[in-house]
């Protein structure tokens, strides 16, 4: 038996992951490991860099352990990891026998995870998408995620953007999908060739790692991933069932799940699957982000470092919370609760903004909501149906992310991620349950609109001495920006800064573009010199015979000033302090300027 993973719909579990990048491994959590139902029998085991085929094989020898299978292959970014069977011994004396062992990093469980979808409502009624409604569509749903609007705008998605479906398979050629099922393009169909020599056969809709084959469809009972898919992307505006957040999209899958569950060593190698799909040199996909409805089990080393190498690719890993009705600060929930840049961790609503009674949430460890109760999707067998849970809520934002990435080709994991957060709507249900306080809201994924007329140029300013600072406030959606400061200098930013090298009156120009054509706009901008000052202060003098004396000045121009102490001159930071330690009695005299100028200067001293 392997481990089992839990899918998330109601009465299925989300379940997140402790995270460290670190090359060591982490501890996990504090919470009892043995909590959790693992694979009897059976080590994941971790070995250290550069360990050689023949020194695993004496470290599975001297635990008495046998190889069941290679889950992550050694190579030059990455260290062996290997599904063991241990006979004759607990668990716990396996795993002592293997860490004594110096090419052993780790040694763990292979947890069992499981998943139990549940469908509530037959999918008959018009007008019952309300996680794709906004405020401004109809029908409206204040508490849906806008996808509408962003439709209505012109953003429906790009067959350029790849998403990862780490789950049960899904039916790819359901009416409602089949034209957004992507194929992998270094594969060849049915040549029953690896013709990408990524260790698949014929691997073209993505990989079944359950059952070791090509068929990442087996029918009903791949409901669950089914009905993910359909969120993400099924496809818009074909007068058929439902609509994914992004219309126009594709689907790759990594099925690990199966009628009783999946093992923790087959959803690492679906993570690693999609990230070397993304980081191949011969026919690279642009996989943007991988959907995770599921979890369940302790904390993996295994599974932590294959999610750390998809940041390292700007693959983002977006999961389920959970549905335990929990606080994931007070219990981490494995794989959301791992501590990893590229992970987004989304708890459930309803339609009418209320944290959905079975989401976990987590004020710091969980990410935002987003509709996960009585969401109707795609099911197998060309039908359609209501399921709900944190499962439901996770595709909402996966296809959320594949939004921003069709008007924002070749944004950063963490570029993405951010614009989903910080367009998170406040939500009273969620102040305090998660980390924005807020739910997905995607109506500003938006490509901007082309202008109809050149821009009307304007702009503000202040100035503090020598030093003025700029404001772009044109109208008319420019696109670029030069600016000419009435001496030498220029800028083509929009809010620039400019230092001038001496007081006067200058006549400052900006000139705003975009395609439509240009327009100027000028202000004589007036550069006083600052009034420098300075002042030196000793201190009293200490039992061991020495003064602190503190040099401060304001006034001066540049990143640093030149101080000259009793004929002595050191460079140093602009900040408007310096301090000294003097010993014995004296004068300090201390002259300050600007650098390079000896006649922008001020002398002041202190006596000791």
């Amino acid at each position: 038996m392997r481990r089992m993973i839990v899918a998330i719909a109601t009465g299925v579990l989300a379940l997140g992951l402790p995270l460290s990048v670190t090359a060591a491994p982490s501890s996990p959590p504090a919470a009892s490991q043995e909590s959790h139902p693992a694979a009897p029998d059976q080590l994941l085991v971790g070995y250290a860099r550069g360990a050689t085929g023949q020194q695993r094989a004496e470290a599975r020898s001297r635990a008495g352990a046998t190889l069941v299978e290679v889950v992550v292959a050694p190579s030059a970014d990455r260290a062996a990891v290997e599904l063991v069977e241990h006979r004759g011994s607990n668990r716990e004396e396996a795993t002592r026998r293997f860490t004594s062992n110096p090419t052993v990093r780790y040694a763990e469980p292979n947890w069992l995870l499981t998943h139990s979808a549940t469908s509530n409502d037959p999918y008959f009624t018009n007008g019952s998408l309300w996680g794709m409604y906004g405020d401004a569509t109809s029908p409206a749903n204040q508490y849906g995620t806008q996808a509408g609007e962003a439709w209505a705008a012109g953003n429906t998605g790009t067959a350029s953007v790849y998403i990862g479906i780490i789950d049960e398979g899904y039916q790819y050629l359901h009416p409602d999908l089949d034209g957004n099922a992507g194929t992998n393009p270094g594969e060849v169909a049915s040549n029953n060739i690896d013709d990408d020599r990524n260790g698949y056969v014929d691997d073209v809709y993505g990989w079944d790692f359950n059952g070791n084959d090509n068929t990442i469809y087996d029918g009903t009972t791949d409901d669950h991933g089914t009905h993910v898919a359909g969120t993400i992307g099924a496809e818009g505006a074909n007068g058929l069932g439902v609509a994914g957040v992004v219309w126009n999209v594709r689907l790759l899958s990594g099925k690990f799940l199966g009628p009783t569950g999946g093992s923790t060593a087959n959803a690492v190698k679906a993570v690693d699957y999609f990230t070397q799909l993304k980081t191949r040199t011969t026919n690279p996909v642009n996989i943007v982000a991988t959907n995770n409805s599921w979890g369940g089990g302790g904390f993996s080393q295994t599974l932590l470092d294959a999610i750390s190498r998809a940041n390292t690719a700007n693959v983002l890993f977006i999961a389920a919370a959970g549905n335990d009705s929990a606080d994931n600060d007070s219990t981490t929930r494995y794989p959301s609760g791992y501590n990893l840049p590229n992970i987004i961790a989304v708890a459930s609503i309803t339609s009418s903004g209320s944290l959905s009674s079975f989401s976990n949430y987590g004020a710091t460890s969980v990410d935002l909501g987003a509709p996960g109760s009585a969401i109707n999707s795609t099911l197998p067998a060309d039908t359609y149906g209501s399921y709900s849970g944190t499962s439901m809520a996770t595709p909402h934002v996966t296809g959320a992310a594949a939004l921003y990435a069709a008007i924002n080709p070749g944004s950063s994991a963490a570029t993405i991620k951010a614009a989903i957060l910080d367009s998170a709507v406040p939500t009273a249900s969620l102040s305090g349950k998660t980390l924005t306080g807020g739910r997905l809201n995607v109506s500003g994924f938006v490509a901007p609109v082309a202008p109809s007329a050149p821009p009307t140029a304007s702009f503000n300013y202040t100035c503090s001495g020598l030093v003025c600072s700029f404001t772009d406030t044109s109208t008319g959606s420019p696109t670029s920006w030069s600016w000419t400061f009435g001496d030498t200098g220029t800028s083509n930013a929009q809010h620039p800064s400019h230092t001038y090298s001496a007081a006067g009156s200058y006549n400052v120009t900006l000139t705003a573009a975009n395609s439509k054509g240009s327009s100027s706009a000028q202000h004589s901008v007036a550069a006083v010199a600052p009034s420098r000052t300075l002042t030196v202060t000793a201190g009293a003098k200490k039992k061991n015979g020495t003064t602190q004396v503190t040099v401060r000045w304001t006034g001066f121009a540049g990143p640093n000033v030149d101080v000259t102490r009793n004929g002595s001159t050191i460079v140093t930071a602009n900040d408007g302090e310096l301090t000294e330690i003097w010993r014995g009695s004296g004068t300090a005299t201390y002259t300050v300027c600007e650098t390079g100028s000896l006649s922008k200067c001020v002398t002041a001293a202190a006596t000791f």
